[in-house]
């Protein structure tokens, strides 16, 4: 018993201190509608959150692309919020949630 919980706790840290980073480096909107989902090229969307004036961007090479745009699109239409996490000094769109 002792040995499962010996490894088990570097591994646990190991995440923990993963996540914090990354969420270092993300500025959350919570509880946004969207208002405009636009292609921008043939690899880029741009995205307008609420009624505010700054565009954000959608890249077709993030791993959960079309995760991200089925919940974009679906707020645009069903007016749903959303939490949108926007990598800091880019306006790059990186995690969505529900």
């Amino acid at each position: 018993m002792f040995k499962k919980t010996f490894y088990l706790v570097p591994i646990l840290f190991l995440f923990s201190c993963a996540s914090k980073q990354e969420s270092q480096n993300v500025s959350w909107y919570k509880d946004q509608v969207i208002e405009q989902l636009e292609p921008q090229g043939d690899s880029t969307y741009r995205v307008q959150i609420g009624i505010m004036a700054s565009s954000f961007w959608l890249t077709k090479d993030s791993k959960d692309f079309t995760k991200h745009f089925s919940l974009l699109e679906n707020s645009l239409k069903n007016r749903n919020h959303l939490d949108i996490g926007v990598e800091n000094g880019s306006n790059k769109i990186i995690l969505i949630k529900k």
